[in-house]
């Protein structure tokens, strides 16, 4: 299956995005983070509604982020196979769906199973979001269609946040979920009268559920047995958690070797910019993660806010992605990434250090509001650079496949950043020094990203490869694999199609 096909030349008159399939792209993204976050601020009416513990209720938040990172890499394969415009309809319905169940969930087992359904259709709709974006953009709009992408996901992370305080303020933490129901509605049926690409198919590939079975168990398990060494510390439950993670995690990497179609092939391992870009996106969601979760926090225990003044107090954050934003696809188009990425892991590391330093301040003016400004202006910078570097060479075939991947480590980081937050301040410091001590570690994880952007990100614009020697080949993960399977076993690889 051919991973990228190689633009061919257009004219500089390409035809404009048209807007309503621009907006129902960028929603999937938008819809997926926000839900995230919306749930941030709820936690507390949750645990205490359906009589949850700590431990329990981060499973809200956990079994959401890990579950959609550990199946996106097979989502973006299914939008490869069965055609990103049905998976596209198909997961905003089943999304709705789900969203309805956990509203409606009387408990806390039956709540963290509608989640897990919301999971797999966010698995679904956003790699099928992202092929249809990249397939309908021409070579020179690409950048920034993936800057627009990636700004939605970063507004919808944090704008999560300020609808969950406004909704539990002044309804009820249900109707958290049950807002994505008429958002959804109106959304497909805008899809029903909009023109949507269908991308070339993939044929002759299979899908491998083994692979992604144990990816997302490599991924539950870990964070499972880092939670509980946090609150239960280094028992025998934690010890064997550990080693059913890195057993599960031999299988996944052994599946890859030896399956004829893996999930996550070895050639796609070997794009440079995709693995840098998912890489940094994997940083900057993990030193982020705490901003939010105990940002808000911070904000009702420490200061007395309630949940919407909460939500409010965390817009400097998403008010630096909407401006900052537009600055940083003019960024992206005259410089390439390497600039605003650097730029933007050195604010976000100010902003992260700065929260630490002034943890213990006495009023959200003084401790808050500077750092959560120069965040809030570095994770855009970031965030966009990263995805536009991943993804804006990926067209058609393998743009699924590719965009999962990138899902798939912002999800992780965001459970990685979460689970870090729950155990500093599970060990009794409370949540003012464990603020601290968590913003502190996300400031350091901005060294090695602000390392990555300057070595390994290109310093000129991305773009797709175009010209005569190029346009009319393909290359991909598939055939790849087939090619090594052939020089091995000397016999023609079947259910492939011949480049060109």
């Amino acid at each position: 299956m051919p991973l990228s096909t190689p633009a061919r030349p257009r004219s500089d008159t390409a035809p404009p995005l048209d807007r309503r399939l621009l907006a129902l792209a960028v929603l999937a993204p938008l819809l997926a983070n926000a839900d995230t976050g919306i749930v941030t601020l709820a936690l507390d009416d949750i645990r205490r509604d359906l009589s949850m513990s700590l431990d329990a209720v981060q499973w809200v938040t956990n079994v959401y982020v890990l579950l959609v990172g550990g199946l996106q890499l097979l989502g973006g394969r299914l939008a490869d196979l069965a055609g990103a415009r049905r998976l596209f309809l198909h997961g905003m319905g089943a999304f709705a769906v789900a969203s309805a169940l956990c509203g409606a969930a009387p408990s806390g087992p039956l709540l963290v199973t509608a989640r897990a359904g919301q999971a797999l259709a966010a698995a679904v709709l956003v790699p099928a979001a992202m092929a249809l974006l990249v397939t309908a953009a021409a070579p020179r709009q690409r950048a920034r269609a993936l800057a627009l992408w990636a700004g939605a996901g970063g507004v919808g992370s944090v704008a999560g946040v300020l609808c969950g305080g406004l909704v539990v303020s002044g309804l009820d933490w249900r109707w958290a979920f049950w807002l994505n129901v008429p958002v959804i509605a109106v959304a497909l049926a805008v899809a029903l009268r909009t023109p949507l690409p269908d991308p070339p198919r993939a044929r002759g590939v299979r899908l491998d559920l083994a692979g992604a079975a144990a990816l997302t168990g490599t991924l539950l398990v870990a964070v499972y047995a880092l939670v509980r060494l946090a609150t239960r510390g280094p028992d025998r439950y934690t010890a064997y958690a550990a080693l059913g993670a890195a057993a599960l995690a031999a299988v996944f990497a052994y599946r890859q070797r030896t399956c004829p179609h893996p999930l996550l092939p070895a050639s796609l391992l070997r794009d440079r910019n995709l693995v840098c870009g998912a890489a940094g996106i994997l940083l900057v969601s993990t030193a982020a993660a705490p901003l939010a979760f105990l940002g808000g926090m911070r904000l009702r225990d420490t200061y007395g806010f309630g949940a919407s003044a909460a939500g409010a107090a965390l817009l400097p954050m998403s008010g630096g992605i909407l401006v900052v934003g537009r600055a940083c696809s003019a960024l992206l188009a005259r410089y390439g990434a390497r600039l605003p990425c650097a730029v933007g892991c050195l604010l976000l590391g100010a902003g992260l250090w700065t929260l630490a330093a002034r943890s213990h301040a006495p009023g959200y003016v003084s401790g808050m509001l500077p750092g959560l400004i120069l965040a809030g202006a570095g994770l855009p910078l970031i965030w966009m650079s990263c995805e536009v570097v991943a993804l804006t060479r990926f067209r058609g075939t393998g743009a699924g496949l590719a965009a999962g991947l990138v899902q798939c480590a912002g999800q992780f980081g965001t459970a990685l950043g979460t689970v870090l937050a729950v155990a500093v301040c599970g060990r009794g410091t409370g949540v003012a020094a464990g603020a601290g001590q968590a913003f502190g570690a996300g400031a350091l994880l901005m060294g090695p990203a602000l390392v990555g952007a300057l070595v390994w990100l290109p310093g000129r614009r991305p773009h797709a490869p175009a010209g005569p020697a190029s346009a009319g080949r393909t290359s991909g993960p598939d055939q790849a694999a087939v090619a090594d399977r052939v020089t091995r076993r000397g016999h023609p690889a079947l259910g492939t199609r011949p480049a060109g």
